[in-house]
């Protein structure tokens, strides 16, 4: 999900029983501009879509807390892009070799290559190029675009192969974290 659509994620479209999230037309995506925070569309019709998640088992559901917004900042507000970046994204990039968390270069780093990344993993996985615009939030243009959808198996394969991956990441590094 786009930078936006996450910090304006509210726990109104989380639907945890279903392991799915809504990303609204209306209100679902927080913006910036001239300094002031507001909720407004995602960038594109094509943005407005279901993201399907991989179940963990043995994991439980998150617990919906009375907050409206998943991804809160320290004092329960929205997040700030630069705000963001200083105190969480930049640290994290630069590691922690207490914790054997690995550098990683934070100058050839940002947030929306998470998109790239999770794109390049999908065609790895044989994902249709449909879904991969519909998971991602594009439009998919053409002869394509026009005559093939979306199916449910699609989307189950998809998902198991995402969870093949956390379990082989979880191996690796002995994280129970997704």
């Amino acid at each position: 999900m786009r930078w936006g659509e996450l910090t304006g994620l509210q726990w109104s479209r989380v639907d945890t029983a279903n392991a799915e999230i809504r990303v609204d037309g209306k209100d679902g995506a927080l913006h910036e501009v001239g300094g002031k925070l507001t909720l407004g569309p995602p960038n594109t019709p094509a943005s407005v879509r279901t993201v399907h998640l991989p179940r963990v088992p043995g994991r439980p559901a998150p617990r919906r807390p009375h907050a409206r917004f998943v991804f809160t900042g320290t004092d329960g507000g929205f997040h700030r892009r630069s705000n963001f970046r200083q105190r969480v994204w930049l640290p994290a990039l630069r590691g922690d070799t207490s914790t054997g968390r690995p550098r990683i270069n934070p100058d050839m780093m940002h947030f929306h290559d998470l998109c790239h990344t999770h794109k390049t993993r999908l065609i790895e996985d044989g994902v249709p190029e449909v879904l991969q615009h519909k998971r991602i939030g594009h439009k998919f243009h053409g002869v394509m675009g026009v005559y093939s959808h979306v199916t449910q198996p699609m989307i189950d394969a998809m998902l198991a192969a995402l969870h093949h991956r956390w379990e082989q990441t979880r191996e690796r590094t002995g994280s129970t974290n997704p």
